[in-house]
């Protein structure tokens, strides 16, 4: 009787650690709020936070062979199929898909399962992810531009998501979604409360006066209660101009550099966070802007140029002190007037949860065949927000190295594989008119040039909700030609991050 008590009550005391222990991971669990993450479409002040364990990854069409069919047959545009209907994305939850691309949406209808459930809870023709009829995924935070469809609008869910195609064939497609192991998530509704439509009404309004940005529209959070310090003065070649420094922890929200006249090429932007010996940005503010072929070409939500203004608002979080400069790097030239506007405030960067902003400033002409042309590779902790390319064939009149796809590792393992240059800035069809053929900027992403006989182009793509968190270490490049990069090309780019140490 007395071993069958002390059986009993190690079963009942096993059972109450186990209910404790379940009981434990449930609290653990971050509860997801669907408006605070409408507002990381537009809050600027919030791309510094570190995002823990939450991996993007991304489901596409690209050629798994290494060819260029990355979606012209449909080869490789689907898992597999299940009866007549294409299933072309399958991803376990919790998580959140972050932006759908296509330069080819069809009439057939998508199909979200969430959850393992029989019957889909949402249907929706593929066209309207894009065309503005099915609310809430409404312009601009979905529509179309330079030749490819974007949706920005988060779809998030619990468990699982499936997604299928009613239709014969899928041709060209990237899905972006971030794993939240962490993280309490209710699947994707298009009822939307009261408080999530006024956060996607206000997102949109920011998208849709992108052109015409201002430090106002972000002075939120971190980046409140900014005081602005101006400076004006006139940089001759060989001189170089410090325009901000401060000994106090804080942080720059955001700064605009104005000139009447054209920046010439020797110009170069340089800060200097907390007396580290490697400058956080050292770059030719040409190239830091969006300049192509010497002249103004970016004019997007978060930096580019407008009618003289340079503006540049991605925080930059410091511990002790910060030093801004620019420096005339040729020997002769025209005297350059500026007048420069720094905002900032005494928010300091908190360590566990911020990153310093970092740029990474790179060049080749003709790089070595047979190996990608880098965007970035570093190691430690951050997250990458950014991306210009400027891109020259040395081939006039042939453009066929913009046919190469990008490719980013995240902590030693490939997680985002695209179908094309040009796709990986949301466009698509370079040298059709009215798709990648001119310069035109959007809010995130846009076309810096297009010439053909000069076999010259080049895009931006800023990341805000969809940002590539790494926790040890991150690649990103891009290929050279459609296979095995083997196309002569003169690439330069700056790459955008926070990372958790220099």
């Amino acid at each position: 009787m007395q071993n069958k008590w002390i059986k009993n009550h190690f079963i009942v005391a096993g059972g109450v650690i186990i209910c404790l222990l379940l009981s434990c991971s449930t609290v653990t669990k971050r509860k997801y709020n669907y408006s605070s993450e409408l507002e990381t479409l537009y809050r600027l002040d919030l791309l510094p936070d570190f995002r823990s364990n939450c991996i993007v990854e991304q489901i596409s069409s690209y050629d798994r062979t290494g060819g260029n069919d990355d979606g012209f047959n449909g080869t490789y545009s689907y898992l597999r199929k299940e009866g007549d209907k294409l299933v072309i994305a399958e991803m376990k939850g919790p998580g959140i898909i972050n932006r759908i691309w296509t330069p080819t949406p069809t009439n057939d209808t998508l199909e979200f399962y969430f959850d393992g459930q029989k019957k889909a809870q949402l249907k929706i023709c593929f066209q309207d992810l894009f065309s503005n009829k099915r609310y809430p995924f409404i312009n601009p935070v979905c529509g179309e531009g330079v030749g490819g469809y974007y949706c920005y609008l988060p779809i998030p869910y619990k468990k699982s998501c499936k997604i299928v195609l009613d239709g014969d064939q899928m041709k060209f497609y990237q899905i972006q979604y971030r794993n939240m192991p962490n993280y309490d998530i209710e699947s994707f509704s298009i009822d939307l409360s009261s408080e999530e439509e006024t956060t996607l009404s206000k997102a949109c309004r920011v998208w849709e006066n992108f052109s015409k940005s201002h430090m106002n529209t972000f002075t939120e959070g971190k980046s409140a209660n900014c005081q602005t310090e101006e400076l004006s003065f006139s940089l001759a070649p060989g001189e170089e101009k410090e325009f901000f420094h401060t000994n106090t922890p804080g942080r720059i929200v955001g700064f605009e550099i104005n000139s009447e006249q054209l920046l010439h090429k020797d110009v170069f932007l340089q800060t200097i966070w907390d007396e580290e010996e490697v400058p956080a940005i050292n770059i030719p503010m040409q190239d830091f802007f969006g300049y192509s072929t010497e002249k103004p070409s970016m004019n997007g939500m978060i930096i580019g140029n407008d009618a003289g203004r340079h503006y540049c608002f991605l925080p930059c979080p410091f511990d002790q002190s910060a030093k801004m400069s620019l420096q005339y790097r040729a020997i002769e030239g025209t005297t350059i007037p500026f007048k420069v506007k720094v905002y900032y405030n005494t928010e300091a960067r908190i360590k566990q949860t911020e990153g310093k902003l970092y740029a990474f400033w790179h060049g080749e002409i003709n790089p070595e065949q047979g190996k990608f042309y880098d965007f970035l590779s570093v190691k430690g902790k951050g997250h990458y927000v950014g991306t210009i390319h400027s891109a020259q064939g040395l081939y006039p009149g042939n453009m066929v190295f913009f046919e190469g796809d990008d490719s980013t590792y995240v902590d030693g393992k490939m997680r985002i594989h695209g179908t094309g240059s040009e796709d990986y800035y949301n466009g698509g069809w370079y040298d059709l008119p009215g798709k990648w053929d001119r310069a035109k900027s959007l809010p995130l992403h846009g076309c810096l040039d297009y010439h053909l006989k000069t076999a010259r182009t080049g895009g931006f793509r800023f990341y805000t909700t969809d940002k590539l968190s790494f926790e040890k270490e991150f690649y990103m490049g891009i290929e050279h030609g459609m296979v095995g990069n083997t196309h002569p090309v003169n690439y330069k780019s700056v790459a955008f991050y926070y990372l958790d140490k220099p």
